[in-house]
């Protein structure tokens, strides 16, 4: 059975925008194995919203930035819906395409939720309540564990502490759960 390996969307992040060179090489290293069919490489539509989001939030921040602003002016923008519409507008179909080239292009499948059964629903509550997960977070590892994901790959380290017994999970911005991921995953591949 081919192995899943799930991308958290800050993982995405460090790659699309060439954050973290290591997380970047383990991403594209991925993506290779994925295109050769010996893995399978997957995110979630909640991911994919995410992404998004996060993008249009960089390119705010960079045109506030490009003007000049301080951080208090920044801040005092950032709930000025007409400025963030605007810069919104001259960036959104450089983002969709961004997005649209990694998911396509690369073949990733992004898996949702079916919620017809109790057992999904309750999933959920567990996530929220029991793991006292944030609303996209209990989205996420709900999808990644509904559709039998072997590994969780993020950034995020008090997200991976709090799942880690529920699903494989590693923290790829830790040197020492990156190098047990390169040493432990990557080489059996």
């Amino acid at each position: 059975m081919v192995q899943i390996f799930f991308l958290d969307t800050n993982v995405v992040l460090d790659y699309l925008e060439n954050r973290n060179h290591e997380v970047r090489d383990i991403v594209a290293q991925l993506l290779h194995y994925h295109k050769q069919n010996k893995i399978h490489l997957v995110t979630s539509v909640f991911n994919i919203a995410e992404i998004a989001e996060s993008e249009f939030q960089i390119c705010f921040w960079g045109a506030c930035i490009n003007e000049r602003m301080s951080y208090d002016e920044i801040m005092s923008k950032k709930n000025d819906r007409k400025l963030f519409k605007q810069i919104a507008e001259k960036n959104k179909d450089d983002i969709k395409k961004k997005i649209k080239k990694f998911v396509v292009y690369n073949e990733l499948e992004a898996f949702s939720l079916s919620l017809n059964d109790q057992e999904h629903y309750e999933e959920i509550y567990k996530l929220i309540y029991d793991f006292q997960l944030r609303l996209q977070d209990a989205l996420v590892v709900a999808a990644a564990l509904e559709n039998n994901a072997t590994y969780f790959l993020s950034n995020d380290s008090d997200l991976v502490n709090t799942i880690g017994e529920l699903i494989n999970c590693y923290d790829l911005r830790d040197k020492g759960q990156r190098k047990s991921f390169e040493d432990d995953v990557l080489q059996a591949i």
